[in-house]
């Protein structure tokens, strides 16, 4: 029980990688509250140690973001993995699609980065992890707006890093080749049996987040047979 009476906070938590991420902490023994717009409730309070609490958040609503950190209390780790993605060539794309895909991967992520942060610094301890993507570093066609969205965050990532280290939080980008989540249900031609499966890679977050003595700030993690 290696994060026993540690509070976190994950986004994207209604499926894929957000959800893995949040049993793995609740496994180790972490209070979880685990967000998604999918979800119900809005946050009602501290959550219970060794379990995830569903709460609904749109973590592209400021009002509702500060409320909802509010709601919850002091938070130890906060994983950001809300994600989105329309994939066209840019003479296709649909210019609603990327301003979503930057709302929710970059804004999202500051305004819960800012939210936690506060408490942190304040305690002079906490971990943030941001989920950005592999396309921050390479180039993929049909894939603009997912990677002007993906850089932004690592550019985001980069800052807060920066900022976080004199208050002793640590902040650590995670970025993953593919990985087998609903994103890819309406992408053919892709073998999701060679992707990054999230359970496995939610451990390996676990063994990054339980380390105080570490500070990896930035962290690419391929499946064995490359990116894609």
């Amino acid at each position: 029980m290696r994060l026993d009476r540690k509070v976190a906070v994950v986004t994207g938590a209604s499926s894929g990688l957000g959800a893995a991420i949040a049993e793995a902490f609740a496994a180790e023994g972490a209070a979880v509250v685990g967000v998604a717009r999918r979800f119900a409730a809005a946050p009602a309070g501290p959550p219970e140690p060794g379990r995830v609490t569903q709460a609904r958040l749109d973590v592209t609503d400021e009002a509702a973001v500060t409320g909802a950190f509010a709601a919850i209390g002091p938070v130890d780790i906060l994983v950001n993995c809300a994600g989105t993605g329309a994939f066209d060539p840019i003479v296709e794309a649909n210019v609603a699609d990327v301003r979503a895909m930057l709302d929710v991967h970059v804004v999202g992520a500051f305004l819960c980065c800012r939210e936690a942060l506060r408490g942190m610094r304040e305690r002079r301890r906490g971990h943030i992890v941001n989920v950005s993507s592999v396309a921050a570093f390479r180039t993929f066609t049909s894939c603009a707006g997912y990677t002007a969205a993906k850089e932004g965050l690592r550019g985001l990532t980069r800052v807060l890093v920066e900022e976080a280290r004199p208050h002793d939080v640590r902040v650590t980008g995670l970025y993953p080749g593919a990985i087998d989540t609903p994103i890819w249900d309406t992408r053919e031609g892709f073998d999701r049996a060679a992707m990054l499966q999230p359970p496995e890679l939610a451990s390996f977050v676990v063994e990054v987040v339980v380390r105080p003595e570490l500070s990896v700030e930035e962290l690419v993690v391929f499946p064995p047979k490359g990116a894609l």
